[in-house]
């Protein structure tokens, strides 16, 4: 905030200082709430962890993350300012942890909804809807947005690092692809098959399973979260930009 300079004339002194007082407070630049997005980091506790897409219906609206990020149903979640980072502000209470697939739904405060962005963190035009086995094809570009660590340290490395889908197996995909601690959560796009979800990020490492051999990120795909969600009495949506 600059200072201003004020000649003191004829005028009294009180009615000067009024108008300083009023001249400053009338400058000042408003703050703008943080984004609530796919992308944002996330803080549980002494875990930190990136969040994935925005789902409606199911009495939400909810965020998701990754389950081994939080301690139980109950625990509240803050929006972060990075991996190892520090809080923002509490944004909202995890309320489903899968028990099959490592996922999770945080249920977003009221308070905090007008904060809340559909589209990934650097990437206005994602996601457009959900990839499945019978759209997303090997060899699909994708997208990550996260907060792992050493990519941290960057927008760039945050929200531009790409990589190639290879499978989907019992409910997960696969993606030849870097990601590390922090990103866990996070969100998994499929460029070629049209800017849509395809899943969440969930390790890092080598996986060797019937479809094939992954080197790279895996995670929960979004349609298999979906069907999960929904047999266990939250009848959600992927919300889309």
């Amino acid at each position: 905030m600059g200072k201003r300079l004020i000649h003191l004339t004829s005028a009294s002194l009180a009615g000067v200082l009024l108008a300083a007082v009023g001249a400053i407070v009338g400058a000042s630049p408003a703050t703008s709430a943080p984004v609530i997005q796919p992308g944002s980091s996330l803080e549980f506790g002494d875990s930190f962890c990136t969040a994935n897409w925005v789902y409606d219906g199911g009495g939400g609206p909810y965020i998701g993350a990754a389950a081994h990020c939080a301690t139980g149903v109950g625990q509240r979640v803050d929006l972060a300012t990075g991996s190892l980072g520090s809080s923002i502000e509490p944004i909202g209470t995890v309320a489903y942890i899968s028990s099959s697939l490592d996922f999770l739904l945080v249920r977003l405060d009221a308070g905090v909804l007008s904060q809340v962005s559909a589209a990934m963190a650097g990437h206005p035009s994602i996601p457009t809807g959900v990839s499945t086995p019978s759209s997303a094809k090997q060899g699909d570009l994708i997208q990550f947005s996260g907060h792992g660590v050493v990519f941290d340290f960057t927008t760039v490395t945050q929200q531009q690092r790409v990589g190639v889908f290879n499978f989907f197996d019992s409910g997960n995909q696969y993606v030849i692809g870097a990601v590390t601690p922090g990103d866990s959560g996070g969100p998994v796009a499929d460029l070629t098959d049209g800017n849509k979800a395809i899943g969440i990020v969930d390790t890092v490492g080598v996986t060797v399973a019937p479809e094939g051999v992954n080197v790279g990120e895996a995670g929960v795909a979004v349609y298999a979260l979906l069907q999960d969600a929904a047999a266990h009495g939250f009848s959600i949506s992927l919300r889309t930009v």
